[in-house]
């Protein structure tokens, strides 16, 4: 595993060496790339000249040998995530509303991975793709609408979709799930309410944003980032081939 401008990653490089699109995929929650490695394989395969990189959440979370078997993450050190998730309803409450302000720190540190990578390859925004998984798939969509200028593509599968402040750009994106998503296919947050009044108040309005599909794309819609959704039938919180399709045709159209 590489280590360059602040994140470990997986580089699946193209033959050719001199790339013409570049494709990132965040993993989600309690996630490995390894987990991954089939989509950077088939993305590679149906787009030879792409570089695709795996990126590995800078948090670890200490999990067990057997967690990680049962993750099929190969022969990851640990699993990871995206940010510090903590048992104190007060910082996750913090940690919500970073995320609909679009303020998680990690969002600026991967944009600054991506300006690096894309300019070692001399690519620019419109040769760039960001695939995420849960919530990698959060992570994308508000790193793709932070970035002053609009990248070709986001793929946000099974992930949540938290209310958009302010986009700088609105790249064209693709929100992907499974009807059967026992994450996010669902109507509420689940949230566990803090005694502190303040908190309670926020929890209190937090847990009246649905994340459920439909609303989570009209969300998007609404911020007028020009957005599309598939739902596949039959299919949980996972990537599969029949989900795994759309979201390729459409990297495919949209890398210049």
């Amino acid at each position: 595993m590489k280590h360059e401008d602040g994140f470990h990653f997986l580089e699946y490089p193209c033959a050719s060496g001199k790339p013409d699109g570049l494709v990132l995929i965040l993993h989600g929650h309690d996630n490995h790339p390894n987990m991954f490695t089939q989509l950077a394989d088939e993305i590679r395969r149906q787009r030879p000249n792409t570089d695709v990189l795996l990126v590995r959440g800078p948090v670890p979370m200490h999990a067990t040998k057997a967690k990680i078997r049962a993750h099929r993450a190969g022969d990851a050190d640990d699993l990871y995530t995206w940010h510090h998730v903590t048992r104190n309803a007060g910082e996750n409450a913090k940690l919500v509303l970073s995320h609909f302000f679009n303020r998680v720190p990690v969002v600026d540190q991967l944009n600054k991975f991506a300006d690096a990578q894309l300019a070692k390859r001399s690519l620019k925004d419109e040769n760039l793709a960001l695939f995420g998984f849960s919530l990698g798939g959060a992570i994308a969509v508000q790193m793709g609408t932070r970035r002053p200028q609009e990248v070709a593509a986001i793929v946000n599968h099974s992930g949540p979709v938290f209310p958009v402040g302010k986009a700088q750009s609105r790249p064209e994106t693709l929100f992907v799930m499974g009807d059967k998503d026992d994450f996010f296919y669902t109507d509420k947050m689940e949230i566990a309410p803090p005694k502190n009044k303040f908190k309670k108040a926020f929890h209190d309005a937090v847990s009246k944003v649905s994340l459920q599909y439909h609303d989570s794309l009209k969300r998007l819609q609404g911020a007028k980032i020009p957005a599309q959704g598939a739902v596949i039938p039959g299919m949980g919180h996972t990537v599969n081939e029949q989900s795994f399709r759309p979201a390729m045709d459409f990297m495919k159209r949209r890398l210049k």
